[in-house]
């Protein structure tokens, strides 16, 4: 009888510890530890948006009037995981075509405040936040009201490549 018991509490034991290995072999929840993703690398890839002559107005009521259609319209920019960037621009409707439609620079990234032409007179800084695939500029500091204007008039929605 002893020996009966002996076999069943083995056998039980056995069981809950294969029980034990299959849960503890299944991924859970990745270790607290794991590092962030590089937020500069959120920002690579090709990102697009359409601004308006009323958008610009709405960033920047003194926009002078002459040079809406010049900085309004749909907008594809390109952040390269080398540092640099391009912008491409499509006229609005009703806007003539523009003489200058794609821009090359650099950027680079500390943290979410991204700077564009660092240490050139053409520098600006914004903050970026991302929610899904919309990305959003809040403007810090530079110079050029057209690009505040049009960088933070509408959120930018990542293409898919």
């Amino acid at each position: 009888m002893k020996t009966r018991y002996f076999c069943m509490i083995v056998a039980i034991l056995t069981l809950l510890v294969a029980c034990g290995q299959a849960q503890s072999a299944t991924p859970s929840a990745p270790p607290a530890n794991t590092p962030a993703p590089d937020p500069a690398h959120a920002l690579v890839g090709s990102w697009n948006t359409t601004v308006t002559k009323e958008d610009l107005l709405r960033v920047a009521p003194d926009f002078k009037q002459e040079f809406l259609c010049d900085n309004a319209g749909t907008f594809v920019w390109k952040f390269k995981p080398d540092g640099t960037f391009t912008i491409d621009q499509t006229a609005l409707e009703g806007c003539p075509k523009l003489a200058q439609t794609h821009i090359e620079s650099a950027w680079s990234n500390e943290e979410q405040l991204v700077t564009f032409a660092k240490g050139t007179p053409d520098q600006e800084v914004y903050q970026w936040t991302m929610e899904g695939d919309l990305l959003t500029f809040k403007y810090q500091s530079g110079n050029c009201i057209p690009c505040r204007a049009t960088n933070t008039a509408n959120p930018w929605k990542r293409l898919k490549t």
